[in-house]
């Protein structure tokens, strides 16, 4: 299955092997990419990137001002998701200090607190054979976009205020805890959301959604089906289905079809 719409985030093509550390980060600095403002929605992509402000200084959408900084520093990185009237809904800010960085490749066990997991960015198959569990705090496992960087099986989110971005799943994605975001991905299977207070931009999901936690917010996204909500506060923009008529496994562009709204919880229904 191919991505229609592959963010790309600048980083430093690090690679190595499981355990292994690193002091340099695997993502550009000073630099915030804005989803699913109405200006970007309108084109191919759903996101642009922009430097990080510093100080009072903001970035100006159509009828917002975002200030990135404030939550994720100067020369911070940073996804602000935006509604449909360009206001921010979600500010994502990514470690750039106080965490250990390790690569990952082949098995992925006993995950820790504070840690940077990082996949390889060589288009080379499967990169974590097994399941993933994030069974810490306060983990980012970041890939390279979907087409490079790719888990084998399931990922199960245990913890809370997990981030992972730019990476395929071959299998379901399970979200129990709080506070989660995923950005940029490919998930061949299901995803279930528990959790509350997680944010899903810019992803594939071929198999079915559920959404059984409050407050999740959806923007840019492709969906196989319609999600079934039944939690509160679902806050979506620029969500749209997608049919593989030829199934060949992959997303074209004429192959999306309507925009998706979040409706109502279905057990108030």
């Amino acid at each position: 299955m191919q991505k229609f719409t592959a963010l790309m985030v600048l980083g430093s093509g690090l690679t190595g092997a499981c355990g292994s550390d690193d002091t340099s980060w695997p993502y550009a600095a000073d630099q915030t990419t804005i989803i699913g403002d109405a200006v970007a929605l309108s084109g191919p992509t759903g996101y642009h990137v922009e430097s990080t402000p510093d100080g009072e200084a903001c970035i100006e959408l159509n009828e917002a001002c975002v200030t990135p900084q404030e939550q994720c520093g100067d020369n911070g990185v940073a996804d602000v998701l935006v509604d449909a009237h360009g206001a921010a809904v979600d500010v994502i800010c990514y470690p750039t200090g106080g965490v250990a960085i390790e690569h990952v490749e082949g098995d992925l066990a006993d995950v820790g607190n504070n840690v940077v997991l990082v996949l390889d960015d060589a288009p080379d198959g499967v990169d974590v054979a097994g399941d993933i569990t994030i069974d810490g705090n306060n983990v980012t496992l970041f890939g390279y976009g979907p087409d490079v960087s790719v888990v084998g099986g399931n990922l199960n989110i245990d913890k809370n205020n997990a981030l992972v971005r730019g990476l395929r799943v071959a299998g379901d994605v399970t979200i129990d805890k709080n506070n989660p975001s995923i950005v940029d991905c490919v998930i061949e299977g299901d995803l279930t959301i528990r959790g509350n207070n997680v944010s899903v931009a810019l992803c594939d999901v071929w198999g079915k959604l559920t959404i059984e936690g409050n407050n999740a917010i959806l923007v840019g996204n492709h969906f196989a089906s319609a999600p079934e909500i039944f939690g509160l506060n679902t806050v979506c923009n620029g969500n749209v289905a997608f049919d593989d008529e030829n199934a060949d496994g992959e997303l074209g562009a004429d192959e999306l079809g309507d925009a998706i709204e979040c409706g109502t919880p279905l057990e108030t229904q």
